[in-house]
């Protein structure tokens, strides 16, 4: 009876991993998508003065 208890925690570890992983992963590509942009608005304003 222990074993599908001990498969219901790897699959709930498991999922929960990548969950966490795909998460990290898509504010990553976000922050680079929007690294960019910053740079440009920071270098517009500094140019505008």
């Amino acid at each position: 009876m222990s074993k599908p208890k001990q498969h219901s925690e790897s699959t709930f570890s498991k999922r929960l991993l990548w969950f966490v992983g795909l998460w990290l992963l898509g504010v990553g590509g976000t922050v680079l998508l929007a690294l960019p942009f910053r740079l440009l608005i920071a270098a517009a304003m500094h140019y505008q003065r």
